[in-house]
């Protein structure tokens, strides 16, 4: 009996330290050394400290003036995102206003056509050679681009986060304080702004700073929306990184970025920490929807509502009429349903060229995600079971993509693994079918871990406790009681980074290869006023299944969330 004890404590110790090797092996090589070694390359090319590359950049005219711009539309961001996400979260669920139902669809259209996708919905609407520009006579072709319509789209983009995590925090308000608030002579408006709003402080405060990141991150829409008259800092690192010339100046400008998020995030984690607001009471009441007295404010609120979710839907429906339609009526500003048709949809289909975006960026989402889950479900738990040094140091270096922009992450990953490494058995991953994936699960690492964590703090650890009591072992426990409370989760999170991976494009564009593009950099290429017309009507095609996908992945996810 002493023996089996011995072996299986002392296999149990050799696969610990086995996996504990290869974390270790992983974190380094991907999260820690890309960086490291892009500061080095780019500040000590000679194994000197030259700053001279830093000093071009501060000198240059045109790198300031984009990161100028970066922050200004981070800035403004914050605040237009703030204002349209709160007018919706207040418009669903605290005022009572006709066409819920239909509102409530409209405002989550972000979820379903967004990143690439809506991009370039906006751009075939209203860019210099999209519908609407067509469609009215004299209406001069650069009408929508520079800073405005980067910061409208972006704005509309934005509203997503809202509707996932201020929605929920506004829901938990408990009523009985409104009832408080109201019974000592408090106007609805008061009520509003004194009690309701600082309630939803910690969440608005998240989603103001990603907002922020956004903005200032924010790589697809300044190219295809921004003009010649407004580029951003992370435009110019796309271009600058074309060039092996200019390649390390497109890395000191994505160091800067990482600085300015870095410094964003940290003051935003100690303004947190000063704050603590809460609503609650013994027996909580859920919110009810408060009546507007007022007609005039009633109505008036009732139509910029109804106008908001317009606007939000008509790219939606324009990407799904477009596929449908030849490039003659697209171009000409006319839509003729007796032109309509399945061409476009039979070009896709009949294929190999046209399925393949699809299916390249399914096989890249599904097995990034299908990975990154795998391994932070262990993570998580060796987190959540053994609070040390190690393990908090483990967890603040998994949240580094969260301080990263895509375009530094991107670089780190492609100057570091573009020539051969030991980390790696000598292999040269830059330009292979590889990197791209390793990027992708880099991207989803952070939100995965968090949400992990979460959810395996709220086991009750009493439900364990009577499995091994029970003489089940360590794994028969996990796999028979933990993973199916965890399983609901598991499958969200799974299927909230495989809609976000879908069709990125931020990261895609510096590291895909060029025989296997995903959807992202199709749908990047297909906003070049140089592309074929071909290609843009395939384009809406993948907008289409992308969107299909993305609804029923969040199909799925509402309905775990119910059960």
């Amino acid at each position: 009996m002493n023996d089996r004890l011995l072996r299986y404590r002392l296999k149990k110790q050799v696969t610990l330290i086995g996996l504990s090797i290869a974390l270790v092996w992983l974190v380094f090589t991907f999260l820690i050394y890309p960086n490291l070694e892009l500061i080095r390359t780019t500040m000590m090319p000679q194994g000197q400290l030259n700053i001279q590359p830093i000093l071009n950049i501060v000198a240059s005219h045109r790198a300031m003036s984009s990161l100028g711009n970066s922050l200004l539309l981070g800035f403004s961001l914050a605040i237009t995102v703030a204002i349209l996400g709160l007018f919706q979260i207040v418009v669903l669920d605290y005022f009572q206003i006709k066409g819920n139902r239909w509102l409530t669809i409209a405002y989550h259209s972000p979820l379903i056509c967004n990143g690439m996708v809506l991009v370039m919905a906006y751009n075939f609407l209203y860019g210099s050679q999209g519908f609407v520009t067509a469609l009215v006579p004299g209406l001069p072709a650069t009408w929508f681009q520079g800073f405005w319509a980067v910061l409208i789209e972006l704005t509309f983009a934005g509203t997503a986060n809202y509707m996932l995590f201020v929605r929920n925090s506004l829901r938990s308000i408990d009523n009985q304080t409104i009832e408080a608030a109201r019974n000592i002579g408090a106007s609805k408006l008061r009520i509003l702004i004194r009690v309701v709003l600082p309630c939803l402080k910690p969440s608005l405060l998240a989603a103001s700073i990603i907002a922020f990141i956004t903005g200032i991150s924010a790589l697809a829409t300044p190219q295809v929306l921004g003009g010649a008259h407004f580029e951003t800092i992370n435009t110019l690192i796309y271009s600058f990184a074309q060039t092996l010339t200019t390649r390390n100046y497109a890395a000191v400008l994505a160091i800067f970025l990482g600085c300015i998020t870095f410094v964003i995030l940290l003051l935003s984690i100690q303004i947190e920490k000063k704050g603590h607001y809460l609503s609650v009471s013994k027996v909580k009441t859920n919110l009810h929807k408060q009546t507007i007295r007022s007609p005039f404010v009633r109505i008036t609120i009732t139509i910029i509502a109804h106008l908001i979710a317009i606007i939000q839907t008509v790219p939606l429906l324009a990407v799904l009429c477009f596929s449908f339609m030849p490039v003659t009526d697209l171009y000409a500003g006319t839509i003729n349903i007796q032109h309509f048709s399945l061409v476009n949809y039979e070009a896709v289909f009949q294929s190999v060229a046209g399925i393949q975006p699809l299916f390249t960026s399914i096989v890249y989402a599904a097995t990034a995600s299908f990975v990154i889950v795998l391994m932070m479900l262990g993570i998580g738990r060796l987190i959540t079971k053994h609070h040390n040094r190690w393990t908090g140091g483990l967890e603040f270096v998994l949240q580094i993509p969260w301080f990263l922009p895509s375009t530094l992450i991107a670089l780190g990953l492609l100057m570091t693994f573009n020539r051969a490494n030991g980390l790696v058995g000598g292999i040269v991953l830059t330009g292979t079918v590889f990197i791209l994936g390793i990027g992708y699960m880099i991207l989803v690492t952070p939100y995965t871990l968090r949400m992990l964590k979460a959810a395996y703090a709220s086991i009750d650890r009493t439900l364990e406790d009577a499995a091994q009591n029970l003489g089940a072992s360590t794994w028969r426990m996990y796999w028979r009681v933990v993973f199916p409370i965890l399983l609901p989760l598991v499958l969200s999170v799974f299927l909230l980074n495989f809609i976000g991976l879908l069709a990125e494009y931020d990261l895609s564009v510096f590291l895909f290869n060029p025989l296997y593009q995903p959807l992202g950099v199709v749908l990047g290429a297909a906003t070049n006023p140089e592309a074929a017309p071909q290609a843009q009507m395939l384009s809406f095609v993948y907008s289409v299944l992308i969107m299909i996908v993305s609804t029923t992945a969040i199909l799925l996810v509402y309905r775990q969330q119910r059960r």
